[in-house]
């Protein structure tokens, strides 16, 4: 191999490598973007639900998968303020990029959900098991897992959060 042939192997591999640094920079880029319109997503549904989940009122609570969360003091009104807080410290702190913040606003958010999931699910399990009267209607088999599943993608942005965090204390040092 001649010099100018290794010269021209290196330029070769210095492109290569360019090239696969500002596609991994833009991906990157793209998945934090992705990662933060779904954090402003959250927390607008949270503003948005908060207040219906409060005008849903006692009465609205009336069948046996809202048994645990009618004994929960204020509710829905008291459950309703946690989750619109919740969805209002999170699009602020996600707006400004305050980890911190947005840490509690989802754990706000995780709160609510893991509430409704386990009121609901509670409820069917105490149904099956015979734990109502006879004649009570049977709670939806489905809605605990939909809460529940909006809990894991809170823990995954927690967890994502987190890690950010010690990554910039990291840094910090």
């Amino acid at each position: 191999m001649t010099g100018r042939n290794a010269i021209d192997r290196l330029v070769e591999t210095l492109d290569a490598l360019d090239e696969h640094l500002q596609t991994s920079d833009a991906t990157v880029k793209r998945s934090e973007r992705n990662r933060i319109g779904l954090l402003h997503l959250h927390a607008a549904f949270a503003v948005y639900i908060g207040p219906m989940f409060a005008l849903l009122g006692r009465d609205g609570m009336a069948g046996p998968a809202w048994l645990l969360i009618r004994r929960i003091p204020g509710a829905p009104v008291s459950l309703a303020c946690l989750l619109f807080a919740g969805g209002v410290i999170l699009g602020i702190a996600t707006w400004h990029r305050a980890v911190r913040w947005e840490i509690v606003g989802l754990c706000m958010l995780l709160g609510w959900y893991v509430t409704i999931a386990v009121s609901f699910g509670g409820a069917l399990l105490w149904w099956l098991t015979g734990g109502f009267p006879a004649g009570t209607p049977k709670p939806a088999p489905y809605t605990h897992g939909v809460y529940l599943h909006l809990g894991a993608l809170m823990i995954v942005h927690l967890v994502t959060l987190i890690r950010i965090r010690v990554a910039r204390r990291k840094a910090a040092r």
